[in-house]
């Protein structure tokens, strides 16, 4: 059992950016570690901030009802995290939450956090069993155009026929001739996958510009060309496509298919709900092949904990400074108190 080290109060208060840039692509949104909780913290503040404005905007606006507001709008107004100090990592243990995740970042983003660490996890245990296991990241794209819900559609019934093509070629394999298109596929041999669909307006265009992120799992070569000549005979329309392999220990591989919905803040307010109308309901994200069903032990998805020694800490939103203000420390030992 780990020793309790008590640090001082200032090591949960939050420090100043010195970078917006570097703030936004560091992904300490998903970061336990205790030397970076304080960015997490105002990476959390941000998210909450955007929360709030959004939620008072649509009801002044009247799209949204009194209910609907007081469910955005108190969301996550408070954390409690369990700081387990000898192991250098801080977990979310409680709080609200409005489970709207395409119209509130605080809900997509820990939605994605945990999506994140079992995916590695399922990661780590297929890789065990076939060691020459390569992680690819694939981005597909179709043609920006004024219809969400039609590209949307274009795009989803595209990615599922790229995908089906995975279970023909198992088919093929087994002696089907019927299915003998599908072995020359670049999903083939692709052992696992996952997916999720962005959508955004287009810079220039400012139509809607919906895109797919992919993780694959596989012992073969992958090469752009195939996946761009490949995407163009499924969509018939479309051959812009982004492929490389990714480091073993890459997490931004994961923290990008899984991170989706957060996307949706970066909105202006009125595309963001026109957005969340329109898709709420649809499939946004996926898995196949060995990842579905795939059972993890629990001690692969993080430390046994009970037994550790942690400080409680918590957190209320200060809506008049913007930001997360601590309001309660409290030193815990579950031996001891016998929890």
């Amino acid at each position: 059992m780990t020793k309790l080290n008590v640090l001082s109060e200032k090591s949960y208060i939050p420090k100043a950016k010195k970078n917006a840039q570097e703030e936004k692509n560091d992904n300490s949104d998903f970061d336990e570690s205790s030397f970076k909780h304080g960015k997490r913290l105002n990476r959390l503040s941000s998210h909450k901030k955007r929360t709030r404005k959004l939620s008072s905007y649509l009801k002044k606006s009247r799209k949204i009802d009194d209910s609907f507001f007081q469910r955005l709008h108190s969301c996550y107004d408070y954390l409690l995290f369990k700081d387990y100090v000898g192991l250098k990592k801080v977990k979310l243990e409680a709080t609200h939450c409005c489970r709207v995740h395409l119209l509130c970042p605080m809900c997509a983003i820990v939605r994605a956090a945990k999506q994140v660490q079992i995916y590695e996890a399922k990661f780590q245990e297929l890789k065990r069993k076939l060691p020459k296991l390569s992680i690819y990241y694939v981005v597909l794209t179709i043609k920006n155009g004024e219809d969400l819900g039609e590209r949307y559609e274009h795009l989803h019934n595209s990615l599922k026929r790229l995908i089906a093509r995975r279970r023909d070629a198992l088919i093929a394999k087994n002696g089907k001739k019927s299915k003998a298109y599908a072995l020359n596929s670049c999903f083939a041999n692709v052992v696992a996958g996952a997916y999720s669909i962005e959508v955004k307006r287009g810079e220039n265009s400012k139509e809607w510009h919906p895109h797919a992120n992919l993780l694959l799992l596989t012992e073969d070569v992958i090469f752009e060309s195939q996946i761009k000549a490949e995407w163009k005979s499924v969509t018939k329309d479309s051959q812009i496509a982004y492929c490389s392999v990714k480091d073993d220990d890459d997490k931004t591989v994961f923290v990008e298919i899984f991170k989706y919905a957060l996307k949706f803040s970066e909105m202006e307010f009125d595309d963001n709900f026109l957005a969340w109308e329109i898709l709420k309901g649809r499939r946004l994200m996926g898995s196949f092949g060995e990842f579905r069903g795939l059972e993890i032990p629990k001690n692969d998805t993080g430390l046994d904990l009970k037994d550790e020694p942690y400080l409680e800490l918590f957190y209320k939103y200060q809506s008049n400074l913007g930001k997360y203000e601590l309001h309660k420390r409290t030193s815990k030992d579950p031996v001891l108190s016998g929890e």
